[in-house]
């Protein structure tokens, strides 16, 4: 029987789990000096599930649904690199690879070939290929049967400055990790001041 304070302490014990999840994305996002995202592959669908931002790292203007722009967002390569041909293929079928920007990449092989030329750890990158003047990075991690990833945005095309950030996020995304575990896969909750904006 669960009685009054008990329901209380696990209360609490809820909101210490995410205050923890929302200690580390607010130190990796300070750390990066960008906007960072937490995001998922759930039900053949890409999804932001948790953010931290600030008034000098704004998180990415999403003028085109996270959805339909896999193909053209980091968040989207780190986790479509984790799926199996067949499910790459299934969601390519649904969301056509639209060109937003000049850098877009329209090809299948192309993406494919970036998906699966990389080293282990190694970043997936957005060069101006979601927005023009934007450049992402995003690290897939894995907490569960769900492709997740962590992933961060600058509003500057400063290559070397992306590079630096990527490194940073590389190397502190097992934070990331442990913070989910503690926090709970099931979390969808916006974090940051911008909590509530999307």
């Amino acid at each position: 029987m669960c009685t009054a304070g008990s329901a209380l302490q696990l209360a609490a014990a809820d909101r210490d789990r995410m205050g923890e999840l929302r200690d580390t994305l607010g130190y990796l996002r300070d750390a990066v000096g960008a906007a960072v995202y937490v995001a998922s592959y759930t039900d053949g669908e890409v999804s932001i599930t948790q953010y931290a931002d600030g008034p000098r790292t704004p998180v990415v203007h999403e003028w085109v649904d996270f959805r339909e722009a896999a193909h053209a967002s980091a968040v989207g390569k780190a986790l479509l690199a984790q799926l199996g041909p067949t499910e790459r293929l299934d969601h390519l079928n649904r969301y056509r690879m639209e060109r937003f920007t000049p850098h877009t990449i329209t090809s299948r092989e192309i993406l494919f070939d970036e998906l699966d030329d990389r080293g282990p750890g190694q970043p997936l990158l957005d060069l101006q290929e979601y927005t023009l003047g934007t450049v992402c990075a995003a690290v897939p991690i894995g907490t569960g049967s769900e492709p997740q990833c962590v992933a961060l945005s600058l509003p500057t095309p400063d290559p070397d400055r992306l590079q630096q950030a990527a490194r940073v996020l590389r190397n502190e995304a097992v934070a990331v990790v442990l913070a989910l575990l503690v926090a709970g896969e099931d979390l969808r909750t916006s974090i940051g001041p911008a909590a509530g904006r999307r």
